[in-house]
């Protein structure tokens, strides 16, 4: 019975994102937190990107993962389990149209992705808490700015180069905070050499050797 009502509130949310159009609904979307960014998967010759999702039905939708790269686009289904059917992998080379999705004549939150093979799917940009706990109730802050989407299929290394980036940062900022190394103790070194003590320098004069030859008697 719980597993039902999960399913039709999540039902309702996803058929009033897709009636209300953007202007009418006078609400705010989201903002991507730290965890909620693109995260580069896959770093070889080949690099793949994955954003959170949810996939708009008729009147239902289901969450998952797109993963974009130069060669595809791929949509992985993580629930629920029924909507696993909606998962696809397709070459980019058939993808025919990326843009905003329009709804009776208005611009929704969401991105419109059309395919040679007929298929058209329409995609919301969303935290990634919703990939982690199937019960999450969607509300409008989970939804974020969705262009990010429609970049990442038709300016794959746009995006790929602000992600690198913003790792580079992070990097950058890890190894500023990161605590100093403690002070070499050269103690243990010259203990190990049988030293007590550093040697004098070698301009220091030997211990009990003369200050001075003059009138010593000598030829």
């Amino acid at each position: 019975m719980r597993c039902r009502i999960l399913v039709a509130v999540v039902a309702l949310a996803f058929f009033l994102l897709a009636a209300c159009p953007l202007e009418a609904r006078g609400t705010r979307i989201g903002t991507p937190g730290p965890d909620d960014g693109p995260q580069l998967v896959s770093a070889g010759p080949d690099p793949v990107i994955r954003i959170p999702v949810g996939h708009q039905h008729t009147a239902t939708g289901c969450f998952g993962y797109l993963y974009f790269s130069r060669k595809s686009i791929r949509y992985e289904v993580l629930h629920p389990d029924r909507d696993k059917m909606h998962a696809f992998d397709q070459p980019l080379s058939n993808l025919t149209l990326a843009r905003t999705w329009t709804f009776l004549g208005s611009e929704m939150f969401a991105a419109e992705f059309k395919f040679k093979d007929g298929s058209v799917y329409h995609f919301y940009r969303v935290k990634k808490k919703l990939m982690e706990a199937s019960n999450e109730k969607l509300s409008w802050d989970d939804i974020l700015p969705w262009d990010l989407l429609v970049d990442a299929a038709t300016k794959f290394d746009t995006v790929l180069a602000q992600i690198q980036a913003n790792q580079a940062l992070v990097a950058a900022a890890a190894k500023a905070a990161a605590p100093a190394p403690p002070p070499i103790d050269d103690s243990t070194a010259m203990d190990s050499a049988g030293l007590d003590v550093p040697p004098p320098p070698p301009w220091s004069r030997p211990v009990g050797a003369p200050t001075n030859t003059a009138g010593s008697g000598r030829p």
